[in-house]
């Protein structure tokens, strides 16, 4: 029976199971989101994984909730999604920019810092948060189809 366990262990180690929250946000290193919305017609949320997190509020076609996950060993407090045609994810990092640098380059060999692949979406961007310089954010940040530029929200401390 112990040995069972133990195979099964391995076998969830190497088969990359992730928590929901994580497969929620797995297209976060390329930017690329299915179903992680708000629907702006109805209010209800795109997806099931989404479903189980309700917004501390929606504004300005976005909606904040308040967290406490983890994203692939990364603590997260908080995130934001469209409400909108707004092409928005936000995570927040409870650490300082460098310490959550770190962490990332530890757990997926980058610290988002080139800005390049960001402008043009295929990659996130990590930043400080200017309402909470204790806080960084993961930012995916789409321009606007009609070649707009996109509305990167304020970000505050009260997130």
């Amino acid at each position: 029976m112990r040995a069972l366990r133990a195979g099964l262990l391995v076998v969830l180690m190497l088969s990359g199971c992730s928590s929901p929250f994580e497969r929620m946000w797995q297209g976060m290193g390329v930017c690329e989101f299915e179903d992680l919305y708000i629907d702006p017609s109805t209010g209800e949320p795109a997806s099931n994984e989404l479903a189980h997190y309700r917004p501390w509020k929606v504004e300005e076609g976005l909606a904040w909730y308040r967290v406490s996950e983890n994203y692939h060993g990364i603590p997260v407090s908080g995130f934001v999604v469209p409400a909108s045609t707004f092409d928005v994810h936000l995570l927040f990092i409870p650490l300082p920019l460098d310490e959550a640098r770190r962490e990332f380059v530890h757990y997926f060999g980058t610290d988002y810092s080139d800005v390049r692949p960001y402008r043009d979406g295929s990659a996130p961007l990590l930043t400080r948060n200017q309402g909470d310089l204790h806080t960084s954010v993961l930012d995916c940040t789409r321009e606007e189809s009609d070649d707009e530029e996109a509305r990167i929200p304020d970000v505050i401390s009260d997130q």
